[in-house]
């Protein structure tokens, strides 16, 4: 299995000190440690923390070699909070390096060859990634877009664009509410919200994150439910990058799609239930957690 990711590569400022970061890198961490053959496609800036960026990337095993150089754009930084139930809230700065990816044709050929590209709305809010990003969507396979909703680094018709040209879109349930009513629709259940914004995309699979409350998977006009694992939580920082990450890696194994969202829920409920973003869970640990003896 092939997967690439394209978009921000950071590091989270929590109150404790810096963690790699990022949804797109994060996914692909977690669908490294899943086995899969993973490339992230990105830019850091031309200073230390740039190359301890790049040292820690290739720690967790990630393709690297499309990570780039911004010689007049820092490495991203990005100020964490944790409320009373361990609940983020970001501060991103704008401009930063990951807004500055360029072109490459070996980006292009891998991303070609890959299995399933996945992709944030955060990495489209700047011109010259927006439009490499543009470039990619061509050659990808299965195109799913991880939707990030960060004030104000965000455009509803843009969004809306995107959604159309994507097979697979990630929303938490804020995140459809928002925009479903952004877009026009008359409903208030989470159930006709997804089916209306399935509809207005015309995408052919769409996954909402209910958070303590297990997801809703949408697929070929079927809707999936969990309800969620309990767990004490440590902090929610890359749940729902993880949750994406076991999603795609049993969809692209052709999982049934029940057996999908139980397993990317049962490893978002263990993510959470860690401190940062991307805390090493193995599989065997995954499956024991669904089905404890």
């Amino acid at each position: 299995m092939k997967v690439t990711s394209f978009g921000e590569v950071l590091w989270d400022d929590f109150p404790s000190g810096k963690v790699l970061g990022g949804a797109p890198l994060n996914v692909v961490v977690r669908l490294r440690a899943l086995g899969a053959d993973t490339s992230i496609i990105s830019c850091r800036g031309n200073d230390e923390d740039g190359e301890e960026l790049l040292r820690q990337i290739l720690s967790k095993h990630v393709n690297a070699d499309l990570v780039q150089i911004c010689p007049d754009q820092a490495t991203s930084l990005v100020k964490v909070s944790l409320d009373k139930s361990g609940s983020a809230s970001y501060e991103i700065v704008y401009p930063c390096s990951w807004d500055r990816i360029r072109v490459q044709p070996e980006a292009l050929q891998r991303v070609a060859e890959s299995d399933a590209f996945i992709f944030g709305s955060l990495a489209t809010r700047d011109e010259v990634s927006r439009n490499t990003l543009a470039q990619l969507l061509e050659q990808a396979k299965f195109k799913i877009f991880d939707v990030n909703l960060r004030k104000p680094h965000y455009d509803t018709d843009r969004l809306l664009a995107t959604m159309k040209k994507v097979d697979m879109v990630k929303l938490n349930d804020d995140e459809l509410y928002e925009l479903a009513e952004v877009y026009g629709s008359p409903y208030h259940s989470i159930e006709q919200n997804i089916a209306y914004i399935a509809k207005l995309t015309g995408v052919e699979t769409l996954v909402v994150t209910l958070g303590s409350h297990g997801a809703a998977l949408y697929r070929d006009g079927q809707l999936y439910r969990h309800s969620g694992f309990r767990v004490k939580v440590a902090d929610t920082v890359g749940s729902g990058d993880s949750f994406l990450a076991g999603l795609t890696y049993k969809l692209l194994n052709n999982a049934d799609p029940q057996e999908a969202i139980t397993f990317a829920c049962a490893l978002g409920a263990l993510v959470a239930s860690r401190h940062g973003a991307t805390p090493e869970i193995s599989l065997q640990e995954i499956e024991t957690f669904m089905n404890p003896a």
